[in-house]
């Protein structure tokens, strides 16, 4: 039955890595069940955390904080409750409770220090500092990114695509911060090591954050050439919000090029994604004369 159990949980994340959320979740949920049977809690727990997180993926998993508090609670096996926080962490950021959040994901990089596990500090790291930008705290959200790569420091293979993510992140604070020239440096050293490794997934919102500096730093060309990019690939991976600012950042770039025409064409494509308000040329002659990097939150 354990051989089963370690059967299952190694076909779950490798449909994970995959991208099979789906298949992933049923595994995970499979390997709960033996481990429960063999009367294995730790087991159980460390299936269920596991099984929570690819439903958070999936915008699921709210429903599952009492049950990841009670490990959290009762677990004496400190990775469990590493996880159990994390994922408590991200059900809570989801669900809109920044502060609840912020205190579980403390608690995360708590445990992880406890592991002295650099993947689960570098993990729980990350998360505090998109934490704190949600909040407008860039200053913690700049230790939190910085103490996250120095935790990715020699580690190699798959890590190098959450390493080139904390990056992004790290390059945007600095982006809000007025350092852009920084920040759109890191932004580009993330860029290139997520195209060297085909992460394209990810991608798309490294490409967002470089059109959003070059943008704000006059850098019109390179501000179009990687808001394209990243709007192509956000309608590919269906996700609206970036696909969204995109479209705002490609509109405001087009202004400043004096394109009028182009920048009317990106706004009307804008109202595609808010049928229920029923945007009107009036309403677009508003964005028009309005700095539109001033409307849009790239991590709201």
């Amino acid at each position: 039955m354990i051989a089963r159990f370690d059967e299952l949980m190694r076909s779950a994340e490798a449909a994970f890595t995959r991208d099979d959320f789906e298949g992933s979740a049923a595994l995970y949920a499979d390997a709960v069940e033996i481990a429960r049977q063999i009367g294995d809690e730790d087991r159980a727990d460390r299936a269920f955390c596991s099984h929570c997180a690819v439903l958070l993926e999936l915008d699921r998993g709210a429903d599952q904080i009492p049950k990841l508090k009670e490990i959290l609670l009762r677990s004496s096996n400190t990775r469990n409750r590493f996880h159990a926080a994390y994922c408590t962490a991200v059900a809570y950021d989801i669900s809109g409770d920044g502060d609840k959040a912020e205190n579980y994901a403390d608690r995360a990089a708590t445990f992880a220090d406890e592991l002295g596990d650099p993947v689960s500090a570098s993990r729980s790291l990350n998360l505090v500092g998109n934490l704190s930008i949600r909040a407008s705290k860039f200053s913690e959200a700049e230790t939190a990114f910085d103490r996250s790569l120095e935790a990715h420091r020699n580690l190699d293979g798959h890590h190098r695509m959450t390493e080139a993510q904390v990056r992004d992140n790290l390059g945007y604070v600095m982006m809000c911060t007025d350092r852009l020239d920084e920040g759109i440096a890191l932004c580009e050293e993330a860029r290139s090591g997520l195209e060297a490794i085909g992460a394209d997934h990810y991608l798309y919102e490294t490409l967002q954050d470089l059109c959003y500096g070059h943008l704000l730093a006059g850098n019109l060309d390179r501000a179009h050439e990687c808001g394209e990019k990243a709007l192509d690939l956000a309608v590919d991976f269906e996700d609206d919000q970036v696909a969204k600012n995109c479209l705002f950042l490609l509109s405001e770039t087009a202004v400043r090029r004096g394109d009028t025409f182009k920048a009317r064409r990106y706004l009307r494509e804008l109202t595609t994604y808010y049928p229920e308000v029923g945007i009107s040329e009036e309403i677009i002659d508003v964005f028009l004369a309005t700095d539109l990097t001033s409307v849009v939150n790239l991590r709201g």
